[in-house]
């Protein structure tokens, strides 16, 4: 019962959480300031086996992923390294050396994204999100009702 319960408060922390990171990267391709920056390297890290089982799967254990580092700089002359927040396998990821464009914040460069990986990751940790927390609202309702 408790584990039921507690979607509602989780669903509601991951909706809140994608779907503010949603807002973010959408005012950064909006208002930010466009750069191009290269892919210098890629980081590997290797999911571990249950590490944490709502994301992993046996079949995805032991996956050597990759997150791409991205080298630019800002209008004032900055350099900039930074590292995308999703990691995926090589085949599936950004090539060393390959061109993007960056959008910062010039205020606050440590905000940025990349136009062109998209939102849809986590478009869909906000639809998990409402889901897990309208899920978690209709058990405590029910367990309500049947405790009057």
């Amino acid at each position: 019962m408790a584990l039921r319960v507690a979607l509602h408060p989780a669903g509601a922390v991951l909706g809140v959480v994608a779907y503010l990171k949603v807002r973010q990267a959408q005012r950064l391709v909006r208002e930010g300031k466009r750069t191009q920056g290269v892919v210098t390297r890629l980081e590997s890290t290797q999911i571990a086996p249950g590490s944490d089982a709502t994301t992993t799967s046996s079949r995805s254990s032991g996956t050597t992923v990759y997150y791409p580092v991205i080298t630019w700089a800002t209008d004032d002359g900055r350099a900039m390294e930074t590292r995308t927040n999703i990691a995926r396998p090589k085949n599936r990821t950004l090539a060393v050396g390959t061109r993007v464009e960056v959008r910062y914040d010039p205020a606050a460069p440590s905000r940025w994204t990349l136009p062109a990986e998209g939102n849809g990751l986590w478009w869909l940790f906000t639809a998990l999100g409402g889901l897990f927390m309208v899920i978690g609202l209709g058990f405590f309702l029910g367990a309500l009702m049947h405790g009057l």
